[in-house]
């Protein structure tokens, strides 16, 4: 194994390891939420004095949960975003897998891929964009045909509905 392999895997495991005590903390707090609505409704709601809504988050926190861990879900619970939480969990869980740097890819099509096309777009994409893509494949039919991907910031069109829409632009239709 060539030494930039093994100290990538390494890292990664020290990564993974650091990442576990917040993960955990994070999915408790989050099942919490999400096996209690009105304690997630009660937490959502800005009407309510911030510390009425951080003794309410204390209440369902892990035991010795870690400082920075109750400063990262306070900080959600004041800008009205803890019910991202799940989200992030989910953000999280794909840097453990692919690190840090991974981005995600956003597949959109009309119609549902095989497992054959899904392929040729994770090996299209990824020899265009980096190994590091992980991928998210929905269906639009809105769309019509062809599809969108989105990768950061980065949206490439390729729908019908979008080129019908450019050449009715073009003609001065509406």
């Amino acid at each position: 194994m060539k030494a930039q392999e093994l100290s990538r895997k390494y890292a990664t495991a020290v990564f993974s390891q650091a990442l576990e005590k917040w993960l955990t903390a994070l999915r408790a707090v989050q099942n919490k939420l999400v096996s209690d609505s009105a304690l997630a409704k009660n937490l959502q709601d800005s009407g309510r004095s911030f510390s009425d809504r951080q003794k309410e988050l204390d209440a369902v926190a892990p035991d010795g949960s870690d400082q920075h861990v109750l400063n990262f879900l306070y900080t959600m619970l004041k800008d009205g975003d803890i019910g991202l939480l799940g989200d992030v969990i989910a953000e999280l869980d794909r840097m453990t897998r692919g690190g840090p740097m991974v981005q995600v890819a956003s597949v959109v099509t009309a119609l549902a891929l095989s497992d054959s096309e899904k392929e040729q777009f994770r090996q299209r994409l990824r020899s265009k964009y980096g190994e590091n893509l992980e991928f998210d494949f929905n269906v639009d039919s809105a769309l019509i045909g062809g599809a969108i991907v989105q990768i950061g910031d980065k949206v490439i069109d390729g729908s019908v509905a979008a080129r019908l829409e450019s050449m009715s632009n073009l003609l001065g239709v509406k």
